[in-house]
């Protein structure tokens, strides 16, 4: 009885660590990321399933142009479990970009987009989803800047990517990356080296004219119904 007890205690200890830290070895969320759970997203269509996060409190999320391929309509969960639809507003092709806004969403705090331009060596996070671990964190450095990648095997058009030593899995494309030390974003992840699978993004700060139009145009108090 005493060693039964003593087995259901540690478990307990246990579920309560990871509660407030999260889990170290596969990155899950914990309640210190709670707030993420309302800022991130799974976007899903026919084609398969991507990630996407808040940018606007009324519900504008961005992600990536191949996340959302050719649907008009989108299936968004938060990753605190919500579940809305969503409508494509615009897509970029050039900057694998795309705006939704999420039908009756309730408002929310955004992520901050940084203006300031990403460093070697930052340390950065991105939060997502992945086919074993729908919460998780991954964890990496800023490695290199002003990149000019070919992403599926074509030749390069956009010649500023940021590439982090972030490992991402599939089911990450569209998520953000977080400057560690401030929590705003500084990239959006759209693709992996193929040998490495370390993270191939855009930087926000490049593509700030873009997503700044955007949301002034779409978001709440924005010019899209004058």
């Amino acid at each position: 009885m005493d060693q039964g007890i003593r087995k259901a205690a540690a478990r307990l200890l246990l579920t309560a660590a990871l509660l407030l830290f999260g889990d170290p070895v596969t990155g899950t969320f914990g309640t210190k990321d709670e707030p993420l759970l309302d800022q991130v997203f799974m976007i899903g269509n026919d084609d398969g399933t991507g990630t996407g996060f808040l940018i606007e409190k009324s519900g504008l999320l961005l992600t990536n142009h191949h996340v959302v391929g050719s649907f008009e309509e989108q299936d968004v969960w938060s990753l605190g479990g919500a579940e809305y639809k969503g409508e494509v507003l615009e897509t970029n092709r050039f900057l694998d970009l795309a705006l939704i806004k999420i039908d009756g969403f309730p408002g929310g705090t955004p992520l901050v987009l940084s203006d300031v331009t990403p460093e070697r060596m930052e340390k950065v996070l991105t939060p997502s989803w992945t086919v074993d671990h729908p919460f998780v964190i991954r964890e990496g450095t800023v490695q290199l800047l002003h990149q000019m990648v070919g992403v599926d095997e074509q030749e390069p058009v956009f010649t500023d990517f940021m590439i982090a030593s972030t490992k991402l899995e599939p089911g990450m494309s569209g998520s953000p990356v977080i400057r560690t030390e401030t929590g705003e974003v500084i990239g959006i992840n759209v693709a992996t080296e193929a040998w490495s699978k370390i993270s191939i993004s855009v930087p926000v700060a490049t593509v700030s004219e873009v997503t700044g139009r955007w949301i002034n145009e779409h978001g709440e108090g924005g010019t899209e119904d004058e």
